[in-house]
């Protein structure tokens, strides 16, 4: 029998000499690398300059704002009473209305007496009705103020335009307080006052409250009024008291608007606030483009004869490499049908072969796992509903009269039993989502009816922890294309998630709205909320939460990772806004029918 000729392979060690022998442009690079980096270096410095100047003006102009309304609200009466409530309310409303034309867009102003109460109230919505009047004394604002110094409260925001809250003392003659004055002022003249800054032709700044909402920006088309941007780290740093100069690598990074841009920012101490620029790199290294143009004209003469050559062993090189990338790619994304033609003869060939031999297993090992983790999911079903049969029989009392002492044993036995029915429905589910076999059938439906279905439902499990649920929804609401069976289990899972994670006499809403030909549902609980730690992995598959609150409550960890493909395979999404100890808001996208 014929002997088999081995295939003999070339040293890969050779090939990369001969690249070396070639690379003669090193000196060549070093010196253009040195001067780049010290142009861009240059820039960089000069880009962080107007940056902070551009935000130290934009802070003077609010702090200035600020200042003139405050200096306004400091009101001395030329009188010597005790208390406030002892000057004539028909003056009061002439000194009210005059401080309001004098300090201009202010919504709502109003004076109390020592003991809290507010005497008069000017309001743009009520007037001055006295119904409106209201007891005070224990609002952080009075408190701040009486004491005798200014509040400046958080801003909220409304259809009008942000608002926020001041407050400062009344002082008699004699320079005693003798009472608060109180204001609700519009943020409209800061809002055209960011509007008009702007660095070079595309820069733009912005200006977030201390919990990082936005309050307004010079460019409209950046972000929403009110949204929260304190999931952008930069301008976490920021709110957390850090100046950001724009000179670091890590301020440098790709927005919301998918601009690449150079971030810098400064905290607005007295306020809480933060003033954010940030400058897109096209727009702001502009002005060296002409200078690295001629730079790099220059140096093309000297690098084409150079280049040509290493092309030519790059071709030889770097092609099986890329080959080799794009086999890595397919693999990791599931594709194991792909197959690696290296013809090097070197080790890179005999690297695709054993890449191609690898492939196969990890399909075969898929499959079986696969294939495995769908079968014990399958046949375990049986099983675990004879058990939770079984024991429902018995601690019904329909197998025979049933003990206290076995009804107390068989109680836990019978909550195991549903946990587990849970946890193979959920596995089920896993495999085949992995597998591709969540089949959907979407037809219009109506969400409305759907959660009214579910409320019902978890109707004895929110009784027995005396929470709330409201659901109101719109008379015309549309309806969604969606299956029936997989809607309702993704609304199941959000409620009872909300219901398990509030404490009693909690309250839950759901709500919708419409946005962009999709229906928006809402689900907001008063529960545990979800810290910013926990918040980055909550749709992984078996990740839960690990407190002293949650260690108590039941699940499998797959709930919202199940619901996530669920939603996707309708062509929605899932998003969600927490924070602990305040709540949080799950809220997922339909296509509307």
């Amino acid at each position: 029998m014929a002997k088999i000729k081995e295939k003999k392979y070339s040293k890969l060690r050779n090939k990369i000499l001969i690249i070396l022998l070639f690379i003669g442009i090193v000196p060549l690079l070093i010196v253009s690398f040195v001067s780049l980096t010290t142009i861009i270096e240059t820039r960089l410095k000069n880009i962080s300059e107007l940056q902070l100047q551009a935000i130290d003006a934009a802070s003077e102009k609010i702090n200035g704002h600020l200042d003139q309304k405050m200096s306004v609200f400091n009101l001395v009466i030329d009188l010597n009473p005790d208390d406030i409530s002892e000057i004539d309310v028909s003056k009061l409303e002439f000194i009210a209305k005059g401080l309001k034309g004098a300090a201009g867009d202010v919504k709502e102003i109003s004076f109390i007496n020592k003991r809290g109460e507010e005497i008069i109230k000017e309001s743009e919505v009520h007037g001055t009705e006295s119904t409106f009047l209201k007891n005070v004394s224990q609002e952080k604002s009075f408190k701040t103020a009486i004491s005798g110094e200014n509040y400046i409260g958080p801003v909220y925001y409304t259809l009008s335009g942000p608002i926020m809250h001041i407050a400062s003392q009344i002082e008699n003659k004699n320079r005693q307080i003798i009472g608060v004055i109180s204001a609700e002022i519009s943020l409209k003249p800061i809002e055209e006052e960011i509007s008009q800054l702007k660095v070079g032709e595309e820069g733009f700044i912005y200006l977030v409250d201390r919990d990082g909402n936005l309050i307004t920006s010079s460019n409209k088309n950046f972000s929403r009024q009110g949204e929260n941007l304190s999931h952008i780290s930069l301008v976490a740093d920021v709110i957390n008291g850090r100046t950001r100069d724009g000179l670091s690598r890590e301020d440098r990074y790709k927005n919301v608007l998918g601009q690449e841009v150079i971030f810098s920012g400064r905290p607005l101490e007295t306020l809480g606030w933060s003033i954010i620029l940030e400058w897109p790199q096209r727009d702001a290294f502009s002005v060296v483009g002409v200078v690295i143009k001629y730079f790099l004209m220059v140096m093309f003469a000297s690098l084409i004869l150079i280049i040509a050559l290493s092309l030519f062993f790059a071709k030889l090189v770097v092609k099986p490499v890329e080959n080799l990338s794009k086999g890595a790619d397919e693999i990791s994304k599931g594709n194991f049908d792909y197959k690696i033609n290296i013809e090097t003869g070197d080790e890179l060939e005999k690297l695709g072969e054993r890449f191609n031999k690898m492939q196969k297993v990890l399909k075969e090992n898929q499959k079986l796992r696969d294939e495995f983790v769908f079968i014990a999911a399958h046949e375990l079903r049986a099983p675990v509903t004879v058990i939770k049969g079984y024991i429902s029989m018995i601690a019904s009392g329909d197998a025979g009269p049933v003990s206290s002492k076995l009804q107390e044993l068989i109680s836990p036995v019978a909550q195991s039993a549903k946990d587990l029915s849970k946890l193979v429905e959920d596995l089920l589910q896993v495999a085949r989502s992995e597998a591709g076999r969540i089949e959907v059938e979407v037809k219009p439906i109506s969400v409305s009816e759907q959660v009214k279905a579910v409320i019902h439902e978890l109707k004895v499990v929110s009784d027995k922890k005396s929470i709330k649920v409201i659901y109101n929804p719109q008379s015309n609401l549309p309806k969604v294309l969606a299956d029936p069976d997989k809607l309702k289990e993704v609304i199941k899972n959000l409620v009872d998630n909300s219901i398990k994670y509030t404490l009693e006499k909690g309250v839950i809403t759901v709500e919708h709205e419409m946005k962009e030909k999709m229906l928006i549902t809402h689900i907001k609980d008063t529960g545990l909320g979800i810290s910013k730690e926990n918040q980055k992995k909550l749709f992984q598959k078996f990740y839960r939460i690990k407190t002293e609150e949650t260690k108590k409550i039941k699940g499998t960890g797959l709930g919202l990772w199940i619901i996530k493909q669920l939603l996707e395979k309708m062509n929605g999404k899932i998003w969600f806004i927490s924070e602990e100890e305040k709540g949080s808001i799950f809220s997922f996208s339909l296509p509307v029918a």
